[in-house]
């Protein structure tokens, strides 16, 4: 089985085990120039190990370069009991992803690199490719990596040399080998123009972690500001602040806060916030809002408390406007996306993880508020991207994609 790395990117094995079962299996990982490592907690015979928790209990500043998450969901849309998929009201519908929690926690801990640790589902009779392209790309498109699993009929049929078990594990090979070649796009910075600050921790944890997660539905990319660092963070580019906790913030956060509405900007909080200034906006048609001009800016508070977080998403968007959307899809509903541009500006990338794991019935096409000259996008299965045009609308630029089954990647350039 160690024979099936050599062509794939994989340079690590995690185990766990008795050492006496493990001893023949580590010096043979090590002579193929493997590295073995066991999670914290379960070192075996001096194995180097890795700080491997549930998200809830992350030592975000352990002095170890790695950290592995444990309890995360393996991505796709989730199938009722009873046949077809969930959907909210809107109609679109669930998808389970780890890429709010990615953006979280390299937020909370920049430096570090994450593993993320999910199986395939134990009652799933047979998973094809794209499954397993899919569970790498909703891991890598947010910067983090995924502890590769196998599902038993996989690992069965690689051992019998079975010529689609390893077919599919080639493509999954390929498709770490085209992230592993471009870890520069990690180090992009996400154009939202949207902030959330919150704690993340505590009674706050429920709102502000599922604002991250239902976001990129509408699609709304959001700034995740940690409020402990908030008062010296910029607010640059930000159209819109929902200020999540329960608690008001301390005074210097929100002196800065209203600062940022008086500027023109848009500051969302719950019923608690301390200082509501401003005269009601007119023509104010927000039930669930108390909304005030603030300078050049507003100041809406909500009228109950901030318990519902699909409907304090889909409020605040509507709040902001789609207007200031910075990317406008179409026919999208079962993918989320990731907007991002090079530290330089020149460049932007849209990152695209269909959770239906095949192509719309009808073609995706997106919408940039900013203006490109060319674009290109590839996708796991070409081994080189495909040419796009480009047609301008108004100060922005219209993209339409070909039909694309897992995930695709269009590299714009102004």
């Amino acid at each position: 089985m160690l024979d099936l790395l050599r062509p794939a990117p994989i340079n690590c094995l995690v185990v766990t085990g008795q050492q006496q079962k493990l001893g023949p299996l580590v010096e043979r990982a090590r002579a193929a120039g493997l590295a073995v490592v066991a999670p914290e907690g379960q070192a075996q015979g001096g194995l180097p190990t890795i700080p491997w928790t549930a998200r809830s209990k992350v030592p975000w500043t352990a002095s170890a370069p790695v950290l592995a998450v444990s309890d995360n969901l393996w991505p796709g849309i989730p199938a009722r009991s009873g046949g077809g998929a969930d959907a909210g009201p809107t109609g679109v519908p669930w998808v389970d992803s780890n890429g709010w929690f990615i953006q979280l926690a390299r937020t909370r801990a920049p430096s570090k690199t994450f593993w993320l640790a999910y199986d395939p589902p134990p009652k799933a009779q047979f998973l094809r490719a794209a499954s397993y392209l899919l569970a790498a790309a909703d891991a890598e498109t947010y910067g983090a990596r995924w502890v590769v699993s196998l599902d038993e009929r996989l690992r069965a049929g690689l051992v019998a040399k079975d010529s689609q078990a390893l077919d599919t594990f080639k493509q999954l090979g390929a498709a770490l080998a085209f992230f592993k070649s471009r870890r520069d796009w990690n180090q992009y910075r996400s154009l939202s123009v949207m902030g959330v600050i919150s704690d993340f921790a505590g009674p706050n944890e429920e709102l502000s972690s599922e604002i991250l997660n239902l976001a990129p539905r509408r699609p709304l990319p959001i700034r995740i500001l940690e409020k402990t660092g908030s008062v010296k963070a910029s607010f640059a580019g930000l159209k819109a602040i929902i200020y999540a906790d329960q608690q008001p913030p301390a005074p210097e956060l929100q002196k800065k806060l209203l600062a940022f509405a008086r500027g023109g900007g848009l500051l969302i909080a719950g019923p608690k916030w301390p200082a509501v200034e401003g005269a009601p906006a007119p023509g104010d048609a927000y039930q669930r809002f108390n909304v005030h001009t603030l300078g050049k800016g507003r100041l809406a508070t909500s009228k109950e408390d901030l318990l519902d977080p699909y409907t304090l998403v889909m409020d605040s968007h509507l709040l902001l406007s789609h207007r200031h959307d910075p990317l406008h899809f179409f026919n999208a509903g079962s993918t989320n996306s990731y907007y991002t541009a090079s530290p330089d500006g020149q460049k932007a990338l849209v990152q695209i993880v269909n959770y239906a794991m095949r192509p719309a019935g009808h073609p995706i096409s997106f919408t940039t508020q900013e203006r490109y000259r060319t674009a290109r996008m590839w996708t796991l299965e070409s081994g080189s991207p495909v040419a796009l045009e480009v047609q301008a609308a108004g100060g922005g630029s219209d993209v339409h994609l070909p039909p694309l089954s897992v995930y695709a990647a269009i590299e714009l350039e102004k």
